[in-house]
């Protein structure tokens, strides 16, 4: 399944050239992205955050 980015989404729902399945795909493959970077985000914050406290 291909991932339109998220504005183009919200265009072809608008034009309801999208059916609801197709948009619940979608939306789960942003979510999964997003779910992604975050985790990656918390690693390097734990990282730093341990780098920090053996130098205090």
């Amino acid at each position: 399944m291909s991932n339109y980015d998220l504005k183009q989404l919200i265009t072809m729902w608008q034009r309801e050239k999208l059916t609801p399945e197709q948009a619940i795909g979608q939306v789960l493959l942003h979510l999964e992205a997003l779910a992604n970077r975050i985790g990656e985000m918390e690693k390097r914050t734990e990282t730093r955050r341990r780098g920090q406290e053996k130098f205090e």
